[in-house]
């Protein structure tokens, strides 16, 4: 499998790289970033790591947008980072811009690769490299809700010790009026389930003003992703809800052929906390 990552120089792109090539998910990766040289070093630095973990992966660096060609997926990490403070829908005029240019010049070069958006607003920006990528919804999917779920069952187990294969999930708008959904075996009061949640849904801000930046657990879900991509695999990633015309974190089968949501019942509470994430896309989306 090849994968493309743009934005690879970034912390998050190139970090997604080291990972997919120690997990040994990738064949082949092409980092391209307006940043030349950082592009083409970070590759050189992954490609002196592989005798070490005994693998061939194919990596290189650069600018050109020839290097896609014949991506089975590419990865938009590219845009403007969030900055203490910020909400992720505050990026979303710089970054609609850069997503749409991107994907323009993806689709010159490769029309046959899924499209994988996680630069933020995710939802805004999937949304928007689908409707300029002229390509099935199916072959455009976001990160989504994967990386809070990720974050949501970490914290489960530290705080609560609920174990990683319970069945927790966050739906909606990988940002402020995300949702929990829990569906755990036993008995768990409500009100400490809400406090870990609230402790997650502010986490990436925390993480943001202690070092800067989120890069090591978004790299994981990438991972996961990847990985459901090749094998298949159901996660709640950023994907095509029918009913609305838009992309919104939900539980949905990942594949070679693309992403597609899952049937999922929802209770009367959370169908109408995933309606005011609805609202809150939709708003940004026609903002811009």
């Amino acid at each position: 499998m090849k994968v493309s990552i743009i934005g690879g120089a970034g912390r998050v792109g190139s970090t997604a790289a080291y990972t997919l090539v120690n997990l040994g998910l990738v064949d082949e990766i092409y980092l391209l970033d307006i940043a030349k040289e950082r592009a083409a070093g970070e590759a050189l630095d992954i490609t002196h790591s592989l005798s070490g973990m005994n693998s061939d992966v194919v990596v290189e660096g650069g600018d050109d947008y020839a290097g896609v060609r014949g991506s089975d997926v590419v990865m938009i990490t590219a845009g403007v980072p969030r900055k203490p403070g910020m909400s992720r829908l505050d990026l979303r005029h710089k970054n609609v811009g850069i997503i749409r240019d991107v994907v323009r010049n993806v689709i010159a070069e490769c029309k046959d690769a899924l499209l994988f958006v996680v630069s933020n607003p995710v939802d805004v920006l999937t949304y928007h490299a689908w409707q300029e990528s002229g390509l099935d919804e199916e072959r455009v999917f976001g990160l989504g809700t994967l990386l809070d779920t990720l974050r949501l069952k970490s914290m489960l187990k530290k705080r609560l010790g609920i174990g990683y294969e319970e069945e927790a999930y966050i739906f909606g708008e990988h940002g402020d009026s995300m949702l929990p959904v829990f569906r755990l075996r036993g008995n768990h009061p409500r009100e400490e389930l809400m406090r870990v949640f609230d402790e997650v849904r502010e986490g990436a801000a925390k993480v943001i003003e202690t070092k800067g930046a989120t890069w090591f657990a978004p790299a994981v879900a990438i991972a996961k992703v990847i990985e459901a991509v090749r094998q298949g695999g159901v996660y709640p990633v950023s994907t095509f809800i029918e009913e609305h015309q838009l992309y919104l974190g939900h539980l949905a089968e990942i594949s070679r052929n693309g992403v597609r949501s899952v049937d999922f019942e929802l209770t009367e509470e959370e169908a109408r906390l995933f309606q005011r994430s609805v609202e809150t896309v939709r708003s940004a989306i026609e903002d811009v």
